[in-house]
This record gives C-alpha cells, structure tokens and sequence, in this order.
C-alpha cells in the first residue's frame, strides 16, 4: 500500500472500509455525498449520471446516515431511500459511473451530523483509491440537493490535470434564483449568496491570501492531500469551513470557474446554520441579511500591512507596532498574544515569504472570521448586505440580483486571470 494511505488509516482516525465492491483500475474522480432524510437524492444522481463522462471511471458514494434519536419518521424515510439508491446503482451503473450507495444509520447523537457522513464517505473514497494506488485521485465534495453543469466531470478532469501543482480546487457555483419557489425564497437567497461573495471580495481586497469559499457541496482534493492534511472532520456542521481552512494555507488551492455547481435554493432546518437555516430565518422574518462593514474590514488591511513589515523588528518594535493598532482590534487580541507569536515566527522562519505564510497560518480565516463578529458591539454595527455590497464597487441604483450578477461575473474574471 503507498505510504501515504497506510499513514493516513494508522494515523488519523479514519473510519474502517465499507464496500467490497470490486474498484475499477481506471477510477480518477469519486463524488462524496452525506444524504440525510433527503427527497432529491435521485435527482442529484441523475444530473451526475447525464454529465458528459472523461477518461476516467466515476464513482458516486452517498452515504444515507441518520442519529439514533431520529424521528421514526425520518428513520424510515432513510431506509426507503437506501433501498432506492440500491435499486438505482443495479439499474443505472456502467462502465463509466458507479454508484455505491452506504448505509449509517443510529450514529450516536454526540457524533451524528453532516461532518459524519461527509467524513465517513470521503474516508471510503480514500480506501477506493487506496486499492488501486491512485494517490492523485480526486476526491469530490457534494450535496444531495445539488445539480451541476453537464461538463462537470469534464472541467474537473481537466483542471487536475492541467495544474499538477493544484492538490484542491473550489468549484464555481450559483443558487437558482428563478423557479417554483416563492419570490421571498429566492429573495432571501440572493442576499445569502450576495453576502458570502461581498465576504470574499473584502478579504481580497485587504490582501488576505485565502481568500475562498467555503461550501461543502463546491470542493475538491486530491487523495493524498485529503491524507496529508488528516481527514474531514466530524462537525455536525460547519465541518467544510474547518477543513477548507487546513487546507488553504497548506496546500496549493486553486479554483474551477469553468463549469458551475447550483446549490438548493430551498430553506432547511437540518443543520444549525448554513444556507438552508439562513433562508428560513430571512423568510420568516422578512428582514435583510446584515454584514460586516467596509471599515472592519479595514482595520484587518491595516493590521496585516504592519504585521508584515516585522520580520526583523525588534521587542520594542513590535510593541510600537501593537499599540498603533486599532482600539477594536487592540480588544481582541492581547498584547503579549501578539508579542509571543511574532516572535515565534520570527525565530521560525529565514524569509520574508516565509515569515507572511506562517503569520497567515496563525492569523487564519478563522481569526478573521472571530474577529469581524468580536467588531459588531464593539464600535461597529452590521450593516445591510445590500448596502455593503454596493458600496463596495459604488453600484448605487442596482437591486439584489442584478448587484448578485455583478458580483458573479466578477467573480468568474477574476478567477480568469
């Protein structure tokens, strides 16, 4: 076995192989999908199953998974669906796609949730590439209520092997705003994918290297990187942030913009927070979506500009530094935190490049991400997204979705270039 999976299995607590299903000695890309009590599973597999196919053998794993203090309801909603997807992957397998359908059913309420079954499906596509030593494999995160373009599988193939440096990738996506759906669904919608492009767009513009999305059903990684960096989490949410934020610094992480990913526009109550929560909660109280302002984000601009500059600094230097900082900022990260870790750093590293990768590595997405919500009630309110987002790029006049087409195209260009 190639050292990097007999590492990772020994390791890393990853979970114990589920299929026996013979592995096809072409197999390139697996698609990971946790599905829990979910009515549109068959129409995810359909668009995958109608995409247009690349060299390599496709499998799809979906694991149906749900805690042991579920409804009997959706217990039995569950194993119906098991049952379907078994019928399927007999009727609807080839040469060219697979579908290997698990079951997880009465997880532990600690463990149950979406990192679970995500965690346990990409465990499985590891133990899949594993027999056949395929270390550069892809591995693919999905959703169960999600559809994509059909040159899907054909972009992702190409990327990997385009960029042999890339170990990740994002893939690009866009909510449906257009369907059977209520007008204030698709309303909430576009203020929710609004605020996490306007979110993206700031850190870019304050020089925050890591500038990416975080979405469980948009992302990509080769085999041995999803090894390396020790697995998927068991989060009963949010476990796609907390591993993307691994893998960013460490890893080369690139971005797909070449063919799209559409999300469900739907509301939902399955996780505590995500998408589906966020529409519900808009919807039901008919109010915009609020971010953080242009002048929080300002304060991180400045502090990493000066953060930067002190890879040679001394002691008093440093200090001189952290007190020019803003009094928010100042609130939220102690002086002598601030001291210790540039120095650490400092002793850590030979190069300037260097000394700015492994400040970002301790000033994360997440440092970013506490700190921005640490600056609403202490100085600073949140502001609506529609605001924010035109005063951005001074799109005075533009409503919410003809300011989301904005921000999508500049999106697609930027990654472009």
């Amino acid at each position: 076995m190639n050292p990097i999976f007999e590492t990772y299995f020994t390791r890393f607590e990853a979970f114990e192989q589920q299929s026996q299903k013979p592995v096809d000695r072409n197999l390139g890309i697996i698609v990971t999908i946790p599905c829990y009590h979910e009515p549109d599973i068959l129409q995810t597999l359909n668009y995958l199953l109608n995409c247009t196919m690349p060299s390599c053998h496709i499998e799809v794993i979906i694991v149906v998974n749900h805690s042991e203090t579920a409804d009997n309801s959706i217990k039995q909603f569950n194993q119906k669906t098991f049952e379907q997807l078994c019928e399927y992957s007999s009727a609807k397998s080839t040469g060219t796609i697979s579908f290997l359908p698990l079951a997880a059913f009465n997880i532990s309420k600690k463990q149950a949730g979406v990192g679970y079954a995500r965690k346990l499906a990409m465990d499985e596509a590891v133990h899949r590439f594993a027999q056949i030593d395929n270390s550069e494999g892809v591995i693919v995160s999905c959703d169960a209520d999600t559809v994509v373009d059909k040159n899907y599988f054909i972009e992702i193939e190409t990327f990997y092997r385009n960029n042999p440096q890339c170990s990740a990738a994002n893939i690009y996506f866009e909510h449906p705003l257009t369907g059977d759906l209520q007008q204030e669904q698709y309303q909430a919608i576009a203020q929710y994918e609004l605020y996490l492009r306007y979110y993206v767009e700031q850190l870019k513009r304050i020089g925050f290297p890591y500038a990416f999305h975080t979405i469980g059903s948009c992302f990509s990684v080769r085999a041995k990187t999803y090894c390396r960096q020790g697995g998927m989490n068991k989060r009963q949410a949010g476990e796609d942030f907390y591993f993307l934020q691994k893998l960013f610094p460490a890893e080369c992480f690139g971005e797909i913009n070449t063919t799209t990913v559409y999300p469900s526009s739907r509301q939902s109550d399955r996780v505590p927070f995500g998408t589906g929560t966020t529409i519900a909660e808009l919807k039901q109280s008919r109010q915009e979506l609020m971010t953080y302002s242009t002048e929080c984000f300002d304060i991180l601009q400045d502090f990493f500009v000066r953060a930067k500059s002190l890879q040679n600094a001394s002691p008093q230097e440093i200090r001189d530094t952290y007190e020019s900082l803003h009094t928010c900022l100042k609130k939220f990260l102690p002086s002598s935190d601030f001291e210790q870790k540039i120095i650490e750093i400092q002793h850590n590293t030979k190069t300037h490049k260097q000394f700015c990768k492994r400040f970002f590595r301790w000033f994360n997405g997440l440092q970013v991400y506490k700190f921005l919500n640490f600056s609403c009630g202490n100085g600073f309110q949140k502001i609506p997204i529609d605001t924010a987002a035109k005063e951005l790029f001074d799109k005075t006049g533009m409503d919410i979705f003809s300011l989301l087409q904005f921000y999508r195209l500049r999106a697609k260009k930027e990654n472009k270039e």
